[in-house]
């Protein structure tokens, strides 16, 4: 081997040596880069997940409790208290906390695939927990603009929906303000009219929507709805029933609000009305609800329909005995009846002659009257009129029973009445 091979090989294995030293030193560097930028995320994401805290704790948190007065107020229906102010207030800082969790999770979620993109070794895993994250979400963009047209029209849909029934709903109030008169329709069946025809618009646009809506064809679906519908034909039988009993009720204008009515036992004004029931005060001002269908089977007796034109007749009875002339008892207690306030002067109340009993005679005065609200008012009054006149003019009110236990020397007239 001569001198000259020699220093070849030689130079060729320090070259060697070199940039085996050269990659060598190279890998440290790249190393070194990769562990600063994983630290540099890690340092990012612990400033993150601070600053979220931050914002979270000490800006919506805050400002939650003291605003809670303005934004939060008590949940009522009519006057039962549903939700207090401070139940709300810690439902709202329960949501915050959980949006709070729900970004620490996205933050941690999203710093790790790109700590594993940082290393060659563990960018696979990265690539995985990426397509976990961009796989669901370009597929639910894809189906998003397939689904797009269908969308469309269920907008268009209820658009057309809303924009009728606010057109109903101006007729509405035009005809209860009298203000649009439509012959052989009253102005106190707009709303009824109304809330049938909307709800028929409700049903018609759900049966035009539900076979646009996502997966509406999968037998799942199918199994829900049918299981919905049988649970609402079920447990809904007597709601239909006075839902459909207060619509007969309307277009029948058996009363209206402000009526004073009798059903059965119920005697008082009617106070409101709904769909489902009709609630009447009584004259002990009780509240009672009596359902709409009880109200359709049943006798309604209204006092008000024809006292607005020409009176209701108020009636009571009266026993006298023998020795007053009929003539005489009917002049008292029509006197009587015309003391009496709210009682009408024309029609002129009117005595009945009822029956000739065994120990006494039995009138009925009959009065009219436009105020039969005020009918227990109205009874009071004219009793005591009858009671002042009748002894006034020396007629006893007497029954079997006290005249068999007199000794025919005690009179039952007041002794204030006795000198006049």
């Amino acid at each position: 081997m001569t001198k000259q091979t020699v220093l070849n090989d030689s130079a060729q294995h320090v070259s060697i040596i070199g940039q085996l030293k050269a990659l060598h030193a190279n890998d440290s560097f790249k190393l070194a880069e990769m562990i600063v930028l994983s630290l540099l995320a890690i340092a990012l994401l612990l400033a993150l997940l601070k600053l979220v805290s931050y914002v979270f704790r000490k800006v919506i948190d805050k400002k939650i409790i003291e605003k809670s007065d303005n934004w939060f107020k008590d949940v009522r229906f009519r006057n039962v208290k549903i939700l207090t102010s401070a139940k709300i207030v810690s439902a709202a800082l329960l949501v915050s906390k959980a949006l709070r969790y729900s970004v620490y999770a996205f933050l941690l979620y999203t710093a790790l695939p790109i700590i594993f993109a940082i290393f060659p070794t563990t960018r696979h895993i990265a690539a995985t927990l990426f397509s976990w994250i961009t796989t669901p979400l370009v597929s639910m963009a894809q189906n998003f603009v397939a689904y797009l047209p269908k969308l469309l029209r269920i907008v268009i849909i209820i658009m057309l929906m809303r924009y009728t029934l606010k057109f109903l709903r101006y007729i509405t109030k035009e005809i209860e303000a009298e203000r649009l008169i439509i012959p052989k329709f009253y102005p106190d069946w707009a709303k009824a009219t109304y809330n049938l025809l909307r709800i028929f618009i409700y049903c018609f646009t759900l049966v035009l929507i539900f076979p646009l809506l996502p997966e509406s064809e999968s037998a799942v679906f199918r199994g829900v709805s049918v299981f919905i519908g049988v649970l609402f034909s079920i447990g809904s039988s007597s709601v239909v029933s006075n839902m459909v009993a207060g619509l007969v009720l309307t277009y029948m204008r058996s009363f209206k609000i402000g009526d004073r009515i009798k059903v059965g036992d119920v005697f008082g004004d009617v106070v409101e009305k709904t769909l489902f029931v009709v609630r009447v005060q009584t004259v002990k001002k009780e509240i009672i609800t009596v359902p709409n269908s009880s109200i359709l089977s049943s006798n309604v007796v209204n006092y008000s329909i024809a006292a607005h034109e020409q009176g209701v007749i108020l009636s009571q009875n009266v026993d006298l005995g023998y020795d007053v002339k009929w003539e005489r008892a009917s002049k008292l207690l029509i006197e009587a009846a015309l003391k009496t306030e709210h009682v009408l002067e024309n029609p002129r109340p009117f005595v009945l002659t009822q029956t000739l009993g065994g120990s006494a005679v039995s009138y009925q005065i009959n009065i009219y009257t436009k105020r039969p609200e005020l009918q227990a008012a109205i009874y009071s009054e004219m009793n005591q009129n009858i009671l002042d006149l009748f002894q006034q003019n020396g007629i006893e009110m007497i029954t079997i029973v006290y005249e068999a236990s007199r000794n025919g020397e005690k009179s039952t007239i007041a002794p204030e009445y006795a000198g006049q």
